[in-house]
């Protein structure tokens, strides 16, 4: 796969101007809707919760800070120089149908280790009309798990929920409201069943789960906590909630379900490539491209990723013409 590359600006500079938006953040007041569901389980993360290796995405021009997990697999090189952070294909989506071409990872939060992206594996370029493929892997320069640590990725069904509860499996989900830089934690919550009334029930893409959350979580990781690990199964995308204002209310999974996008398929074969294979543009001193790979089916959902012509050309659009060199 040939990524598309897009251009913008030196390292250093690149890293300044996507956190010099953070720095000009003021205390946004909270988005007058939510999914939070019955007690609100919402609270600030600490470091005793071990989940340092969530961070968040800065990219210039825009305020919002979409979240990132630093997420770790067998195949990465012991000796390597980058990392491989896990979010929601949207982090990268700017105004008017535009890619963001400059963005940085900030890991736990900290605006001092901020580290530039250098390239990012999308599942869509259109996460808005293709929800089910709203995964994202960044590649981003420097060591930085070595501070923060990583979380691996786990592949688990709806088949298994039940099973892990009575095994005594629990989740959380990490991410934070609006663009509010405090890293929380969701807790008592879990993915939820589709029954077939339930909202995505003919896609097994994604989980709906019942976490207590509000715009600004997305690119959470949503981690399974069993037997001692922490693995995460699922990549916290969007709320759907545009009926009625719901905050304290019982879940309801038909009409406001939390949705993750599950990791397996493509989503698992891209951190695998990645993983085993990097892209060579990390290994530039002075990195002047931030490259994007897409697959070309997504955008419509389509299973056959390789053929629609048609889905790829509109893929290409949606990257400003001046910028893209090449598309896979």
């Amino acid at each position: 796969m040939h990524p598309v590359c897009v251009k913008t600006n030196k390292t250093g500079a690149a890293v300044a101007l996507a956190i010099g938006t953070l720095a000009a953040l003021t205390l946004l007041p909270p988005p007058s809707f939510a999914n939070v569901f019955d007690t609100d389980d919402r609270r600030p993360l600490t470091a005793e919760d071990g989940f340092s290796a969530v961070g968040q995405f800065a990219c210039a021009n825009s305020t919002r800070l979409p979240v990132g997990t630093i997420v770790s697999h067998p195949s990465l090189a012991p000796d390597r120089d980058f990392e491989l952070v896990a979010t929601v294909a949207h982090t990268f989506s700017g105004r008017h149908n535009q890619m963001q071409t400059t963005c940085a990872f900030l890991p736990g939060g900290h605006e001092a280790d901020a580290t530039p992206v250098v390239h990012v594996a999308l599942g869509t370029l259109n996460p808005g009309r293709a929800w089910h493929h709203d995964w994202a892997i960044a590649v981003v320069k420097g060591r930085i798990s070595d501070a923060y640590g990583s979380l691996p990725l786990a592949t688990i069904t709806g088949d298994d929920l039940e099973p892990l509860e009575q095994q005594g499996a629990r989740y959380a989900l990490v991410g934070k409201n609006g663009e509010r830089p405090q890293m929380l934690i969701s807790e008592n919550c879990a993915p939820v069943p589709k029954l077939h009334w339930h909202h995505g029930y003919f896609s097994d893409g994604e989980f709906n789960h019942n976490c207590d959350m509000i715009p600004g979580w997305s690119g959470g990781p949503l981690v399974l906590i069993h037997e001692g690990t922490r693995q995460i199964v699922g990549i916290n995308a969007t709320e759907l909630n545009g009926i009625v204002h719901k905050v304290g209310d019982e879940y309801h999974p038909r009409m406001f379900a939390n949705t993750a996008i599950r990791f397996d398929g493509e989503f698992r074969a891209t951190l695998d490539r990645l993983a085993a294979s990097p892209p060579p543009v990390i290994s530039t001193p002075d990195v002047e491209t931030m490259a994007f790979s897409v697959l070309p089916g997504s955008c419509t959902g389509t299973a056959d990723t390789t053929s629609d012509i048609l889905a790829l050309a509109v893929e290409i659009a949606l990257v400003p013409t001046a910028q893209a060199t090449s598309i896979c």
